[in-house]
């Protein structure tokens, strides 16, 4: 994880530090601080750090200038210069490559001592991934080990999330990624946590494998719906170029001890945005209709069951022909039995349409004209894109 720069000037506000450029880039994320002198000490910046300087490498051959440069192009997050004997003041052409580069410069008095700066900065990001890290560990628990109470209940309450509290899981998926993944996922946790910080209480954000979790405390169904709303914009605006994301909210729950039935929920929703069997709009388990009923379903034995003995042998039977009898069913039913409706999306004659309808009428031994059957066929194939 990594801590706003805002938030970590704020710590400091008292100690007479100034921003004189770049306010653009005052949400950068800092992974931790580095105290640089030398242009030939850029080297060893890995990306997200808040630099420090006091100027005393700067000489006719390195400026102030060279030296941002160098600073800024290793991916830093901002910049401290101590002002004093070394640095008098800060030359405009610094301030104009700042602003230009939306690189957070900041100022600070010789008086004011660097080093309890840094230290100040050190101990906010250490203690901010610690926080982070001993939450993730608690929900993730609660999430996949629920009767193991123990390893949950106490963690979370000492991290301020009670035990009767009620809680809703989010998940999302990043498709379409071109880096390493699970830095990209980490990116994204940091980026949605201080970005959501400022305005929310009471969320972890977390990764885990390939997926992004945000678990909620304590919220109403409207605030859950105003904060995932928040994060969904916020994730949207943050994509790389080919990037998109699929993502599902599962309802509040009764209490801490029933996290993973919102997790299951809100995943399930999350692979039928994946496949496309829903809109990407469809994120809340409250605006999922007849599927509300099949999350509901926690023995993932009973549906298998019952898609076995609905749809899995015209499902068999296609895979076995190459045919398209499913499809050409499932097409019927979305058009409430309209055979010209169906000829005409999927571009052949009625006759074909019919063909094909009574073939599968007969391989599932039921009459395609009774509602009762179109139902469970529904049904079926409804549970064929959760399993």
């Amino acid at each position: 994880m990594a801590v706003e720069l805002q938030r970590l000037i704020e710590k400091v506000a008292h100690m007479d530090v100034t921003i004189i450029a770049g306010e653009q880039g005052i949400h950068n994320l800092v992974s931790w601080v580095h105290m640089i002198e030398t242009t030939e000490a850029t080297d060893f910046l890995q990306g997200g750090e808040i630099a420090f300087t006091t100027g005393v490498g700067l000489n006719n051959s390195t400026s102030l200038l060279s030296l941002v440069e160098h600073i800024q192009s290793g991916n830093a997050s901002g910049m401290v210069v101590n002002i004093g004997p070394f640095i008098e003041s800060v030359p405009q052409e610094v301030i104009d490559f700042c602003n230009e580069h939306s690189f957070p410069l900041f100022v600070i008095p010789w008086k004011i001592h660097l080093a309890e700066v840094m230290r100040i900065f050190c101990y906010t990001i250490t203690k901010d991934d610690q926080r982070a890290l001993e939450t993730a560990a608690a929900f993730k628990n609660s999430i996949f080990f629920p009767k193991q109470e123990e390893l949950y209940i106490v963690p979370l309450s000492q991290q301020g999330f009670h035990m009767n509290w009620k809680y809703s899981v989010c998940v999302m998926q990043l498709e379409h990624c071109s880096t390493n993944l699970p830095l990209r996922l980490e990116q994204f946790s940091s980026s949605i946590d201080n970005y959501a910080r400022h305005k929310y209480k009471n969320f972890a954000v977390f990764s885990r494998e390939t997926e992004l979790l945000i678990v909620t405390g304590n919220y109403s169904e409207e605030q859950l719906h105003e904060f995932i709303d928040y994060i969904h914009n916020h994730a949207l605006s943050s994509l790389a170029s080919g990037e998109t994301i699929t993502m599902g909210c599962g309802k509040l729950t009764r209490s801490i001890r029933c996290v993973y039935k919102s997790y299951r929920q809100a995943k399930a929703i999350q692979k039928l945005q994946e496949k496309g069997k829903i809109e990407s709009s469809l994120i809340f388990y409250s605006d999922m209709g007849i599927y509300k009923l099949l999350l509901g379903i926690e023995d993932k034995d009973i549906m298998v069951e019952y898609y076995n003995k609905t749809i899995r042998p015209l499902v068999e039977y296609d895979e076995k022909n190459d045919s398209d009898l499913a499809i050409v069913l499932r097409c019927y039913l979305n058009h409430n039995g309209s055979v010209k409706e169906t000829a005409d999306e999927l571009f052949v004659h009625r006759n074909t349409i019919n063909y094909k309808l009574n073939k599968a009428s007969e391989l599932l031994d039921m009459d395609l004209s009774s509602l009762n059957n179109r139902l469970q066929i529904s049904v079926g194939f409804m549970l064929q894109d959760m399993l």
